[in-house]
């Protein structure tokens, strides 16, 4: 188990914490995170969350307390916002392994291990300040410990001495996911455990080993380690603060259309087929598991239990009318633990040995395609020399061909192949692809702001650099929701300063609005790719341009 340990410790120290501070912080959420940390340092209130230096209420604290930790030892940056996503991937990927390793043998232990220390779902979250990797870390925690401490092994293994250091251990993690993201977190865990419970009151008559002075001991340390902010933060803020967070935040975000545009039921089928990726063909090995079990009308209870790790979350966030990709990381440890048995069992078993050659052929052409399209996307990366692009695209090229040529050996290494192809397509994407040789756009826009503003004279910012321009200029900014807005701000009589797109300062300039252009950024908006830019790749669609403007 050491080596096993060492080997997941470097492939994570490659995936996640490499390269951690580039690109520059993202005009993603990722800026309220990082900025909200920074003014909570600034201002040492460690209380309430600010951004652009007003109250924040959409999230609780606990990822702010951790970032801005990281913060007090090494100063503002992107990798320290970013470190506490980083390190709760470590932790996600340690999770998975011991409890692949208890359910399903050290083999499956270390294969689930590197799946979700490699998948691109993990180390897209472990690169970016958001809660959703560190809630997905608590869930799985908490569900893990909590499985153990409740119910007897369906594979046999003995009983823990005691099953209270579980169930505490349950109950911190519960409380963590509470603080990092609200409500959800404990309902995670709960729409995980319920269904188990009811499978094991038939399965052995039982519905709960653990005794009622451990649950109750377990109970009081969740609400011991959750109410305290909480009700500080009610003190704080009154009743403001309790309808924004449990109803706007939650209950709103989770029914309404308020804060996220309706998306199709079916809207996470493809997020997980990209998420798990490259592994996901391996998808394909579950196919003689579910023709073998339907076959017995019985199911494997480990399997079972796996099953309803990964469904509860997916169906709830499937309900929900409020999607986002991210929301889906808590499926990641079960799905892992499910390849990774798939695999071990198929690459043992001469009967599904096609089978298990044919999936990673697929995985090795996934890599062929991903090289292809790096190649012909080459136009869109203008910082950088398309020498280092096509490094990269051949690179994973020859991945994907060593894979291919494997995919009959033992799962080692074909499985192999994937990691070393996914730390280089890691290295390369945050070092090359996402990064700029020199500052980035924000910061470079940043450095226009501070040069134009010759004293305190207001600037304002409309569709470009939303969240994390604040964080490069140190200021606060007016919000600027509408172009109509925009209009009006830019028609005040004192001087100000106005940052939005080169269309949009057009459209104004048409209207009769006199404009003093102060300065301009090109840069391709990595966050808004698709896989049209990638295949017919036009720097003139793709790249944004944003601008600078005073109205004198």
């Amino acid at each position: 188990m050491p080596r096993h340990l060492l080997l997941l410790a470097c492939v994570c120290a490659l995936t996640f914490l490499a390269a951690l501070s580039r690109p520059a912080l993202t005009d993603s959420d990722e800026g309220f995170y990082a900025e909200s940390a920074r003014e909570m340092v600034e201002s040492g209130n460690w209380l309430t969350p600010h951004y652009n230096y007003e109250p924040r209420f959409e999230k609780p604290v606990l990822y702010y307390w951790m970032a801005a930790g990281a913060y007090l030892v090494g100063g503002p940056s992107p990798g320290a916002a970013r470190l506490p996503s980083a390190l709760a991937g470590f932790g996600l990927v340690l999770v998975t392994f011991f409890c692949a390793r208890r359910w399903c043998g050290d083999a499956a232990g270390l294969l689930a291990g590197i799946i979700a220390a490699t998948s691109s779902a993990g180390i897209a979250m472990a690169h970016q300040a958001l809660p959703d990797l560190p809630l997905a870390f608590f869930v799985a925690t908490a569900v893990w410990t909590a499985l153990v401490g409740l119910f007897d092994d369906p594979r046999g293994a003995s009983a823990p001495r005691s099953r209270l250091p579980w169930l505490l251990a349950a109950a911190l993690a519960a409380a963590g996911a509470m603080l990092m993201k609200g409500p959800v977190g404990p309902v995670l865990v709960a729409a995980v455990l319920l269904p188990v419970m009811l499978i094991e009151r038939r399965r052995s008559g039982a519905w709960l080993r653990a005794r009622p002075a451990h649950l109750l001991a377990a109970s009081a340390v969740f609400f011991a380690a959750v109410v305290p902010w909480y009700a500080a933060m009610t003190a704080e803020h009154g009743t403001a603060y309790l309808y924004r967070f449990f109803g706007a935040e939650n209950l709103e975000r989770f029914a309404t259309a308020r804060y996220n545009a309706p998306r199709p039921i079916w809207y996470y089928l493809p997020i997980l087929a990209g998420g798990l990726l490259p592994w996901t063909p391996f998808t394909m090995l579950w196919g003689p598991a579910i023709r073998d079990a339907w076959r017995r009308r019985a199911v494997d209870p480990t399997v079972m239990w796996l099953v309803f790790w990964a469904a509860a979350p997916l169906l709830l966030y499937t309900v929900s009318v409020g999607k986002q990709p991210r929301y889906i990381m808590p499926v990641l440890p079960p799905l892992a633990i499910l390849l990774a048995w798939a695999v071990t069992r198929a690459a043992a078993e001469p009967a599904r040995r096609r089978l298990y050659a044919a999936a990673n052929v697929a995985a090795g052409g996934l890599l062929l395609v991903l090289a292809g399209l790096l190649l012909r996307a080459r136009p869109l990366f203008i910082e950088w020399s398309p020498a280092w692009t096509t490094a990269l695209a051949v690179a994973l090229g020859a991945g994907g061909i060593f894979v291919c040529l494997t995919a009959r050996r033992p799962w080692r290494l074909p499985a192999g192949g994937l990691t070393a192809a996914m730390i280089l397509a890691t290295l390369g994407a945050h070092y090359v692809l996402l990064a700029s040789p020199g500052p980035a756009p924000v910061q470079r826009m940043a450095a226009l702001v501070a040069q134009a503003r010759t004293g305190d004279e207001p600037y304002g910012r409309h569709r470009v650099f939303d969240r994390n321009l604040v964080y490069y200029t140190r200021s606060p900014y007016v919000e600027l929701a509408t172009l109509g807005a925009a209009q009006e701000f830019l028609q005040a009589p004192e001087r100000v300063l106005c940052v939005l797109l080169e269309e949009d300062a057009a459209l104004l300039e048409r209207d009769g609005l006199p404009l003093r252009r102060l300065g301009s950024v090109s840069f391709l908006n990595t966050g808004g790719l698709t896989l049209r830019a990638l295949i017919d790749p036009d720097p003139r669609r793709e790249l944004t341009e944003a601008v600078l403007v005073a109205n004198r």
